[in-house]
């Protein structure tokens, strides 16, 4: 027979463990970030990305510029700059790039010091100087966003998906908005 402090002991232990899931729950939803329709975002490649194909080309770019939630092309471009190499570093083309529209962006938990940088993902339709068109796909990760997010760029330019590198630093800010 079991002793009746033990049952009573395993009862308060189900009941702490319950409340505290419940509590941790609770806690998760504060933390995951949300944003408005309306809120505009900045992204940011940090100096320039260099990301590589599958034979080893190269495409290099730079750039930043803004998006708004609600409204996919509602978005800008600031010294969008693209140069591609062949896999013995030979430059192939280059230009400027423009981003045409928001295919779509989702804010992840992480934070810094200054609240209005953001970790997340945001896919954005881009045209080259050169008439080609890609996805650029920017990726930010901070202190507590979970590991599965990566850092940095990848992008498509026609047919070539360079993806394999994400070497620069990039962040999302809120430029306005509630951006929670």
């Amino acid at each position: 027979m079991i002793p009746q402090n033990f049952r009573l002991s395993a009862r308060v232990g189900w009941l702490m463990g319950i409340a505290a899931v419940l509590v941790s729950l609770s806690v998760a939803r504060l933390v995951v970030t949300r944003a408005d329709d309306q809120t505009t975002f900045g992204w940011n490649i940090a100096g320039s990305a260099q990301v590589l194909a599958a034979d080893n080309s190269k495409i290099v770019l730079t750039g930043n510029g803004t998006f708004v939630l609600g409204d996919p092309e509602e978005v800008t471009t600031k010294n969008g700059t693209w140069q591609t190499l062949d896999p013995g570093g030979n430059v192939t083309g280059g230009g400027t790039f423009q981003v045409t529209s928001l295919v779509k962006f989702d804010l992840a938990p992480g934070a810094v010091g200054n609240p209005a940088i953001r970790a997340g993902l945001a896919f954005l339709k881009i045209t080259y100087s050169d008439g080609s068109r890609g996805i650029l796909v920017a990726s930010c990760h901070l202190t507590g966003t979970p590991a599965s997010v990566a850092e940095g760029i990848s992008a498509s330019k026609g047919f070539t998906n360079y993806w394999n590198g994400f070497s620069s630093p990039q962040f999302f800010t809120v430029v306005n908005g509630s951006g929670d």
